[in-house]
């Protein structure tokens, strides 16, 4: 069941928040087993097989949850610890990379007969992570453990259940004791409607019209020129902005009409000036993960080392090449690496993994390199700083969306002038051979003039966050250059647009779109 469906917006979601209300007079655990009702409904309606799935994987950590938290031996807590991940990432990597290896072995002869593919669960990955985080924090005594009522909704709560947010306990089950959950609240119902609305037109009016574009390149790699090569890629790009960023916003907005915060998820990352800045902006509750339960752990395991061998581990020694690999590549590249290949089993995920964790590595060593009060801090341009940061994310977005590692490298050569060329002003033949195209107008210079208003539109207008920030408490970033005091406030200015962005967002709806993170 798709947020951007008739059946939810219509049927379920009504049903769900009018069972809500209703039970809020009954106390928290009508409350909370209605929550719990509802999610496995809502991921029922996908495929009932699997439903056994997710419940077998609750029931299994949460049996494991008894077995870490304070009164229990270390020893015991470790060996438990580690047995439940095992687990977890066993399951996880049946689904995920069994198949598709044993495929790749028989594609290259090392095995008799091929096997068919495994339908992926829907949100195995996310829902996986969620309860090893939460493993993990018990054994550290950061979280306390649940009963099975709250857990489940911790694990399952819909808007977060298929492709995050990527939630800990802690931004979550604190919400779900008795004295904080008290039923929905008419401002925050304002305010989730609202937000869902721009969510809902992120997706509909935009992702899904500039999707068949993007969807041709990739389809079709070795027919496009070195002008189609960048249309499609810059097309793609804006796809997976605004279609992430409209998931984001509906996640963020549907919890909060059950007056429930979940953590934010995208901020403009096409606005970074770095691509650390980018990484901590681009599916934000997946780079906190990455960082606690990867990259740090990573970290303290060299210095352990290092210090062992009687090597420093200050900011100075950081900046030795010696140090700068021990200490800051080496946990960089293992944790974007595991990233990219928790995306998907092929090998065009490990090279996007790769990439991320090089870029990252050349923005530390330029840190290094320019520090504050050098001659070449800050030498780049704001502007110029953002166009690389973003054009270094493309390029990874092109192993991301590929095929392969040969389409990829194909369009990459494309798009340097290695193969035929093109122009966007004699384009007609492309664009006819795009199925159902429905952007604004069928022609190169069209999509070039709509794909230049979206990016003044992505690096010049304020987010989501920004036009909600009296809401959000006012955690805003920088001031944007096109409407910057732009604010949501229940008034009938902003019911009558937002009335018209959903009447237009309905009209618009294909049943045969989904969200692009459902594939992971």
């Amino acid at each position: 069941m798709l947020f951007s469906s008739t059946i939810f917006i219509f049927l379920f979601l009504p049903c769900a928040l009018s069972g809500y209300h209703l039970l809020s007079r009954f106390g928290r655990t009508a409350m909370l087993g209605w929550l719990a009702a509802i999610s496995l409904v809502f991921y029922a309606y996908w495929d009932p097989v699997y439903l056994s799935l997710l419940a077998a994987s609750i029931l299994m950590n949460f049996c494991f949850s008894y077995g870490l938290g304070q009164g229990k031996p270390e020893a015991w807590q470790n060996r438990c610890l580690f047995t439940a991940i095992a687990a977890n990432l066993t399951l996880l990597m049946y689904y995920k990379y069994l198949f598709p290896f044993l495929n790749f072995l028989y594609g290259r002869g090392l095995l008799g007969h091929g096997f068919p593919d495994v339908i992926l669960p829907l949100g195995i990955s996310f829902f996986t992570f969620t309860q090893i985080a939460y493993l993990v924090d018990l054994r550290q005594q950061v979280a306390k453990r649940e009963g099975l009522l709250s857990y489940s909704v911790f694990v399952t709560f819909f808007p977060h259940l298929i492709a995050g947010p990527l939630i800990h306990p802690r931004d979550l089950l604190p919400q779900l004791e008795t004295n904080r959950i008290r039923g929905p609240r008419a401002y925050d119902m304002a305010v989730g409607l609202s937000w869902f609305v721009l969510g809902l037109g992120k997706k509909v009016l935009i992702a899904d019209r500039i999707a068949p574009l993007a969807d041709f390149l990739y389809q079709h790699p070795h027919s496009a020129g070195l002008f189609t090569a960048w249309l499609g890629a810059l097309a793609y790009a804006m796809q997976l902005y605004f279609d992430f960023s409209g998931y984001s916003d509906m996640a963020v907005a549907l919890a909060r009409m059950f007056s429930i915060e979940l953590p934010l998820n995208f901020d403009s990352p096409y606005k970074a000036r770095s691509y650390i800045e980018l990484w901590q902006r681009w599916h934000m509750t997946l780079s906190r993960y990455l960082n606690e339960y990867l990259y740090t752990p990573a970290v303290n395991w060299v210095c352990a080392l290092r210090i062992a061998r009687g090597k420093k581990i200050s900011r100075k020694a950081a900046a030795t090449p010696e140090g700068f690999l021990s200490m800051v590549f080496f946990p960089l590249m293992w944790t974007m690496t595991i990233a990219g290949v928790w995306h998907g089993a092929g090998f065009q995920f490990l090279i996007f993994g790769a990439l991320q964790g090089i870029f990252l590595t050349l923005n530390h060593a330029w840190r290094y390199l320019t520090p504050k009060g050098s001659r070449f801090h800050d030498v780049i341009p704001a502007p110029l700083s953002v166009v690389i940061t973003f054009l270094g994310f493309l390029v990874g977005l092109i192993f991301f969306r590929s095929g392969g590692i040969h389409d990829a490298l194909y369009i990459l050569g494309s798009m340097v002038g290695l193969h035929r060329t093109d122009s966007w002003f004699s384009m007609r033949e492309y664009m006819e051979a795009i199925p159902h195209y429905s952007f604004f107008i069928r022609s190169g210079a069209g999509c070039v003039v709509s794909l230049a208003l979206l990016f003044f539109v992505v690096w010049s207008f304020p987010n989501t966050q920004e036009i909600f920030s009296r809401a959000l408490g006012d955690r805003i970033g920088w001031p944007s250059l096109v409407l910057p005091n732009l604010t949501w406030r229940p008034v009938m200015a902003w019911s009558l647009g937002l009335t018209v962005v959903f009447c237009l967002a309905i009209l618009m709806l294909d049943a045969g779109t989904r969200f692009l993170y459902f594939q992971f």
